[in-house]
């Protein structure tokens, strides 16, 4: 697909996602019927901006997204994946298959499998299967294309961006868009699965609410998460916890009314990028301890404090439609909030609603 080919499937994604629409269809596995919290604001424009520039989440990153290379970035990832074969013989064949594809090597520098599976396989398979039956709640035809259009053109964006203005090797993209992003949707296609990640780990988006802030017109706020709960058996409220997207956190968590959870995380985050091969531009992540507190409803979001050693956003809060003013305003114009405060004395706060980018200050 060209880059012309991409922007428009953008532009009818962003069109088509400005009426919210919850289910209560009990054969949606993921789009689980609800008007508030995280659930609220899936919509695909929102997956697209989340997962394209999750890279910029970490410490020191450019997040004025008008400025990136895009041009240069496309052109790169693409000789990149055409033609693979010259970056998996520097790297060597056997190493590249059991760092990035096979889970063999636990090492901080040899684990590339790990986002692999989690974000590319298991995220980006129950995303598809999230907004095909998105889609089909809005009464698109072929549902399933769409879906898929819509994750791939995240998945690629985020190479894009990843790709910055570097020209030549680069070992990134070819594992995601040649293996994991495809065979995750082709997985989470199985009822099976789907069922399994939906109903029994009762996996869920819990992605962040992205916010322009000024004056740089900078994007914050942003980032592809999922949260998984398993019920304990023989318990009637607790349950395990796992969250991943740039930060991985394990924890436990209580059910405290028919509705309402909270529960308790700790783990690491990505903080900064390290290059372990500049031959053909391998970066691994530095990890900090991160520790979070997390309230839904229904397994949709409410609100959540995360907070690490991280220079940029040592604390973040966030708080999505219908924690605040759920009996005010009608359902697509409910508020969420956000605010953040750095180490380095970075700050920022800001609002928006489930259909819309948010707006704040920061800097």
């Amino acid at each position: 697909m060209t880059v012309r080919t991409y922007l428009v499937v953008a532009a009818m994604i962003f069109v088509s996602s400005q009426t919210v629409r919850a289910s209560d269809d009990s054969s949606y596995v993921f789009l689980r019927g609800t008007d508030v919290g995280s659930m609220s604001t899936v919509a695909p424009w929102n997956l697209v901006i989340n997962g394209a520039f999750d890279i910029i989440q970490l410490d020191g990153k450019d997040r004025r997204i008008l400025k990136k290379p895009y041009g240069i970035g496309f052109r790169n990832v693409w000789d990149n994946v055409t033609q693979p074969g010259d970056v998996i013989q520097r790297i060597g064949f056997w190493k590249w298959m059991r760092t990035e594809v096979l889970p063999l090597d636990v090492s901080t520098e040899g684990a590339q499998w790990l986002p692999n599976y989690q974000l590319h396989l298991l995220g980006g398979g129950m995303s598809w299967k999230l907004y095909e039956e998105w889609y089909r709640s809005h009464g698109v035809d072929g549902a399933g294309w769409w879906s898929a259009a819509t994750v791939m053109t995240m998945h690629v964006l985020n190479e894009v961006v990843e790709n910055e203005d570097y020209v030549g090797p680069n070992s990134d993209p070819i594992a995601d868009l040649l293996i994991f992003d495809w065979l995750g949707i082709v997985l989470f296609m199985n009822d099976d699965v789907s069922e399994f990640f939906g109903r029994t780990l009762n996996m869920r988006d819990w992605s962040a609410m992205p916010i322009i802030t000024f004056p740089n017109i900078e994007l914050r706020h942003n980032g592809l998460n999922y949260a998984l709960q398993w019920d304990i058996p023989g318990t009637e409220r607790w349950h395990l916890f796992y969250y991943m997207g740039m930060s991985n956190m394990a924890g436990v968590g209580y059910r405290y009314d028919n509705h309402h959870r909270l529960t308790v995380a700790a783990g690491a985050r990505g903080r900064t990028l390290r290059e372990i091969n500049p031959e053909v531009r391998l970066f691994t992540l530095n990890l900090v301890p991160t520790a979070g507190i997390f309230l839904d409803r229904n397994r949709s979001l409410l609100a959540s404090l995360a907070i690490s050693p991280q220079h940029d956003q040592t604390a973040v809060l966030q708080l999505y439609p219908g924690l605040i003013g759920e009996d005010i305003f009608p359902p697509a114009l409910r508020p969420g909030f956000w605010a953040m405060i750095g180490s380095g004395g970075t700050w920022g706060i800001g609002c928006s609603i489930n259909w819309w980018p948010g707006v704040g200050i920061s800097r």
